[in-house]
C-alpha cells in the first residue's frame, strides 16, 4: 500500500479557504436572525406610539422612552426626560389633542450597530382643535437604543411637513 504524500500547504490553503466562505455566511445567518427579533421590537415601537397616542394613554407614550430620552417638538422645544416627555404630550392631550387621531406608517429602520437603530416614520394627525378638519402630516425620526435587553427611544425628532411636501 502505497500512501500519497499531503502537500500540507496546499491543505492549509484549501482548508482556510473553506472556512472563510462558510464563517461569514453562518454570522450573517446569525446577525440576521438577531436583526429579526431586534426588527420586530422596533416595529412594535411604532404601534404602541400610536395605541397611546390615540387612546391619549401619555403614561404608555412615555414608557416608550429611556428615563432620559429626550424629545424635540415640530415648533423646537426640547423636552428632557421621561417625566416632562409625559407631562408635555398630557397637558396637549387635555387641550388641543383630546379628539385626535393619529396614524403611524414606518419608512425607514436602520441598525447602526449592534444595540442602536435609527427610525423614521411618516404620520398623519387629524382632530387638531387648532386646525378642524385639516390633515397635518409629519416625519418623525428616532435614535433608539437597547439597555439591559429593551429597546426604547433615546432620542427624537417631530418634523411638521409644509402642505406642499409630497408624502
Amino acid at each position: 500500500m502505497t500512501r500519497k504524500r499531503v502537500d500540507r500547504t496546499r491543505l492549509l490553503a484549501f482548508v482556510s479557504v473553506l472556512l472563510f466562505s462558510l464563517t461569514p455566511k453562518a454570522m450573517g445567518q446569525e446577525v440576521a436572525v438577531s436583526h429579526k427579533a431586534d426588527r420586530e421590537q422596533l416595529t412594535a415601537i411604532i404601534d404602541k406610539w400610536e395605541k397611546a397616542w390615540n387612546s391619549h394613554d401619555m403614561h404608555a407614550f412615555a414608557s416608550l422612552f429611556h428615563e432620559d430620552g429626550v424629545w424635540i417638538l415640530w415648533t423646537g422645544d426640547v423636552w428632557k426626560g421621561r417625566k416632562a416627555i409625559e407631562e408635555g404630550h398630557a397637558a396637549v392631550h387635555k387641550t388641543v389633542f383630546r379628539n385626535s387621531i393619529q396614524r403611524e406608517r414606518l419608512e425607514e429602520l436602520t441598525f447602526v450597530g449592534s444595540d442602536a437603530a435609527v427610525v423614521r416614520f411618516y404620520s398623519t394627525l387629524t382632530g387638531d382643535e387648532r386646525a378642524p378638519g385639516k390633515t397635518i402630516r409629519s416625519r418623525k425620526i428616532l435614535i433608539v437604543t437597547k439597555r439591559a435587553g429593551a429597546w426604547k427611544v433615546g432620542w427624537g425628532q417631530n418634523t411638521r411637513l409644509a402642505d406642499s411636501t409630497p408624502e
